[in-house]
């Protein structure tokens, strides 16, 4: 798991800017990038349902590991983290990224850099294809107010991070070992050292096999929304799960039996939720008792952006009901 902080001080744990799962599949020789989008409304262990990028601020990288697991069925051991400014370093130190740059794109570009660098900022003259030091790259893979938003912005991401290893694919085989301890300078990982060199080396034997890249949720498997005034995605978890073990399948077929929990757990009805009989779109959220937190009575008059606990049923084992209200 490849996290990007966005960290403004050694003490600040940092808000989760990219979540990325990288998938090195030593026998196909394979390499996949998943990114999720981190306004994605899931259900956290312990902390019930909120966007997916708070975890690692309510419980570091192991929460963040612990969600993806629960939520998508998949084994997560590892992280790599990684702040603004590391980022920015290790860019410079492995000589920038070749991107083209489109002009929508240069405004928001120079604004991000700005706001990381103050008067130390390098910005961009123009659009075009061309070689990103690494303020610049850090700020192209940030922006998400322009283009098709946080969807392209995590399309940027996952360029950037597939120049990156190809660019370290491309070193002296003799290089490895210095870029391994560059790369260790940058990063928090949990990953042991010697683990990390001979991914490394997996890697570079991999010669120029391509990068596989896709998103989560995917197109189709997920409703736009508000809760709690936020704006969200609300995704199928059952279809993503589905549809992410077939991209990470060496045979692209879904192995996995699904969670109990996780069958139907998003699904949409119409039904009155207010006493005023309106009725409006709404999901049903089944989740394990043991992941929801008490829930704060609101006023009425702000059900629609509020998280309803319809409260325990004696009848379902182990499971609880949230109703989500959509606009």
């Amino acid at each position: 798991m490849l996290v990007g902080l966005d960290k403004r001080s050694e003490n600040d744990i940092g808000r989760t800017d990219s979540i990325i799962l990288a998938n090195i599949n030593t026998e196909a020789k394979t390499i996949k990038l998943v990114s999720f989008m981190r306004d994605m409304y899931v259900p956290i262990p312990g902390h019930g349902l909120n966007r997916i990028n708070a975890a690692y601020s309510l419980g570091g990288p192991e929460l963040l590991m612990k969600t993806l697991q629960q939520d998508f069925n998949i084994d997560v051991k590892y992280y790599v983290s990684i702040d603004f400014r590391a980022f920015q370093d290790l860019v410079d130190k492995l000589g920038g990224i070749d991107v083209e740059v489109k002009d929508y794109e240069v405004k928001e570009i120079n604004k991000y850099i700005k706001e990381v660098n103050g008067s130390k900022a390098t910005l961009l003259s123009g659009p075009g294809y061309q070689k990103l030091n690494g303020q610049q790259a850090l700020s192209y893979s940030r922006i998400r107010k322009v283009g098709n938003g946080d969807f392209e912005r995590t399309e940027r991401q996952r360029r950037v991070l597939t120049i990156l290893i190809n660019k370290a694919r491309n070193v002296s085989i003799f290089k490895i070992p210095d870029l391994a301890s560059t790369v260790l300078n940058y990063i928090k990982t949990n990953i042991p050292t010697g683990k990390l060199m001979n991914l490394a080396y997996t890697v570079y034997r991999f010669g120029n096999t391509p990068v596989e890249t896709i998103r989560i949720p995917a197109d189709g498997m997920f409703e736009n929304m508000r809760v709690k005034g936020m704006a969200v995605l609300v995704p199928d978890l059952e279809k993503n799960v589905v549809y992410l073990e077939k991209f990470l399948s060496s045979q692209g077929i879904a192995f996995s039996n699904l969670p109990s929990y996780m069958a139907n757990n998003f699904h949409f009805n119409d039904k009155p939720i207010d006493n005023r009989g309106k009725v409006r779109n709404v999901i049903k959220i089944v989740i394990p008792k043991e992941d929801l937190t008490p829930t704060i009575n609101e006023d009425e008059t702000e059900l629609e952006e509020s998280i309803i606990n319809p409260g325990s049923n004696n009848n379902v084992n182990n499971n609880s009901e949230v109703i989500v209200p959509s606009e």
